[in-house]
């Protein structure tokens, strides 16, 4: 086979030095490799765009979490700015009536009927709390709410010493034996 090329070569060759290729053969080839040039150009770019998307992407999900965070901390209100003494007050009364919410619930178990009535008076008072709370950002006299947000708390303390005393009291009724309890 290498042979007949060969003699196909030799006997041809004037016929392969003449010949020119076609004009628009060569402009196939141009336009074929421009076409690579642009396929390879649109990846680029793609790319390009790709990254930037998603940088805009992070920047703008930092920037929401910046303003979130920054929203959170302006919203926690410090009371101390309005009046020292009924901060450290309304701090004080948030512990103890925490410590009287936990006495009050490890008590359930002797009358839960009754818990549940004591826990619906108190989530009332709670809710009342909840409300001036969050009316105290808009409040104009936010010493007067802060104020009121402390007498609740003190009539939840109220409230819930007294349920303590209730809930100690019916123990001890059951504790004794019949003959004492007349």
């Amino acid at each position: 086979m290498k042979g007949n090329l060969e003699k196909y070569v030799i006997e041809n060759r004037k016929a392969f030095n003449d010949a020119n290729p076609p004009e628009h053969i060569w402009d196939n080839i141009v336009t074929s490799f421009d076409e690579e040039q642009q396929y390879k150009r649109r990846n680029r770019i793609l790319a390009f765009r790709t990254i930037i998307s998603a940088a805009a992407m992070l920047l703008l999900i930092s920037a929401a979490a910046l303003l979130f965070y920054q929203v959170r901390q302006a919203n926690k209100q410090d009371y101390s700015s309005i009046d020292p003494t009924l901060a450290n007050k309304q701090k004080s009364f948030v512990s103890q009536i925490d410590q009287k919410q936990q006495a009050l619930s490890a008590m359930a178990h002797a009358d839960p009927e009754l818990y549940q009535e004591f826990s619906g008076v108190w989530q009332k008072m709670q809710s009342n709390y909840i409300q001036l709370k969050e009316e105290y950002p808009q409040s104009p006299n936010k010493e007067k709410t802060l104020e009121a947000m402390i007498n609740n708390l003190q009539m939840q303390i109220q409230v819930l010493n007294q349920q303590l005393e209730v809930l100690n009291y019916i123990q001890k009724q059951e504790k004794k034996s019949p003959y004492e309890q007349i």
